[in-house]
């Protein structure tokens, strides 16, 4: 719990100044754990403009009774096309310290995929279709050294200034590991040019039952950050406290 403190101060102290240097120019993309455009976990159903290019590092912390564990992943987004948008993200710094041991080394790779099937309009949401494929690269405790693929939908609509987001994925666990359908549910409220507030309401194999809040912050038309802290809603399967943070520059 000591590190999450301390992560938690860092994160916030570093919001507090970057808030500062915002230009009030065009929005940087916004990455999410799996170098996807979105919020800190889900994704949005727009894609990103053909040919852009986004590097950037994120983070999740988390912790709870039995188990302390960190991932820090460094992604790649590029626009395929207007409406084919492709992500890699890799799990450069991965610990573990729980039942099985207790390590710290690299982690898996994420690859994903993204294809816009509706733009968003007066009648209808943003929807887009997507694949997921992790490839396991370490041993366990830090992987479970199984191949999982994954399908989902993902949906977004503006209700005013307010954008929600909606996934919805069924994962495919390799192994004897049971499938899954897993689903986030998000709100991005702007609070100025280059602040946004966002909620997310998540269900899925990293977290559990996880409900977090937090803010993102960009400083001209190339980078963002972002930092979120969440809540276990479930105590048997869920982790009790979770800290999110994110860091993406545009090309």
């Amino acid at each position: 719990m000591e590190k999450l403190r301390i992560l938690t101060g860092i994160l916030v102290m570093a919001a507090v100044v970057l808030t500062g240097a915002g230009t009030g120019m065009a929005a940087p993309v916004e990455t999410n754990l799996f170098g996807l455009s979105g919020l800190f976990l889900g994704t949005t159903g727009t894609t990103v403009p053909g040919g852009s290019l986004a590097v950037g590092a994120s983070m999740l912390v988390i912790s709870d009774d039995n188990v302390d564990g960190s991932t820090l992943p460094v992604s790649v987004n590029y626009g395929a096309t207007d409406t084919i948008e492709i992500a890699a993200a890799f799990e450069a710094i991965k610990s573990y310290d729980g039942p099985g041991g207790d390590e710290t080394g690299t982690g898996d790779l994420y690859l994903a995929a993204k294809f816009a099937l509706q733009e968003e309009n007066a009648d209808y949401p943003g929807v887009a279709a997507g694949v997921r494929l992790k490839l396991p690269m370490a041993d366990e405790p830090l992987s479970s050294e199984e191949t999982d693929f994954a399908v989902f939908a993902a949906l977004d609509m503006r209700m005013k200034s307010v954008e929600g987001v909606l996934n919805v994925e069924y994962l495919l666990a390799g192994g004897d590991n049971p499938n899954q359908v897993n689903y986030v549910v998000g709100l991005r409220i702007p609070y100025s040019d280059t602040t946004d507030f966002t909620l997310e309401l998540m269900d899925n194999d990293l977290v559990g039952d996880v409900f977090a809040g937090g803010a993102t912050f960009d400083m001209g038309p190339s980078l963002n950050f972002g930092a979120a802290v969440g809540l276990g809603l479930d105590e048997d399967t869920s982790a009790d406290f979770a800290v999110q943070g994110k860091l993406t520059f545009t090309f």
